[in-house]
Parts: C-alpha cells; structure tokens; sequence
C-alpha cells in the first residue's frame, strides 16, 4: 500500500513474504544440525579434555541452541504456511465478489 487512494492486500507479496520466510526456516534448519553436531565436550576433540563436567555443560549449550533454532524453523514455516492460505482465501474472495458484482450488472 503506497498510495493514499490503495486499499487492499497484495497477494504476490504475501506468497513472496511465504517463500522469503520458508527459505529462512531452511536456512535456520540447516544452522540447527551444525550446532546440535558440535561434538566439544564430548570427549572427541583435545579442548577442554581435563574439564569433562564443563565440557558436557558446553554441549548441552549447544544442543539447546540447536533446538531453538529448530523452533524457530517451525514457526517460520508455519507462518509461510498461514501466509499462502490468507493469500489463497484474498484470491477467492476477489474471484467471489467480481463474480457477485458482475452478476448484479447484468
């Protein structure tokens, strides 16, 4: 909505907002398995070997973040999905109601 006499939805910004976020939450998804891999503290890399409690602390860290950003992708996948329905209910309402005033014209 740009100008002052606009009033509506645009359905291409909404799908093209799904896609943006879709392809933020595979992005997110893809951060969450290279996080939730990190094996420090796991006693397979030389840091920290002579602080196991500390390390396994570090990993646990790791693994939370990990599902935070797995949450994050979910609910950004979510929202896409919620976008393109409102996007396809706007297009079928449009189409209904052209359809309704073209009928009353006639």
């Amino acid at each position: 909505m740009g100008e002052s006499g606009d009033f509506g939805v645009r359905i291409s910004a909404l799908h093209a907002a799904a896609t943006t976020m879709r392809d933020n939450a595979a992005a997110l998804h893809g951060h969450s398995r290279t996080v939730g891999e990190h094996a420090f503290g796991m006693g397979h890399d030389q840091a920290g070997r002579d602080y196991a409690s500390q390390g396994a602390a570090i990993h646990q860290g790791f693994e939370r973040v990990a599902a935070c950003l797995r949450c994050w992708a979910a609910a950004a996948t979510a929202t896409a999905d919620v976008f393109d329905r409102a996007a396809a209910e706007y297009a079928r309402l449009d189409r209904a109601r052209a359809a309704a005033l073209n009928e009353a014209g006639r």
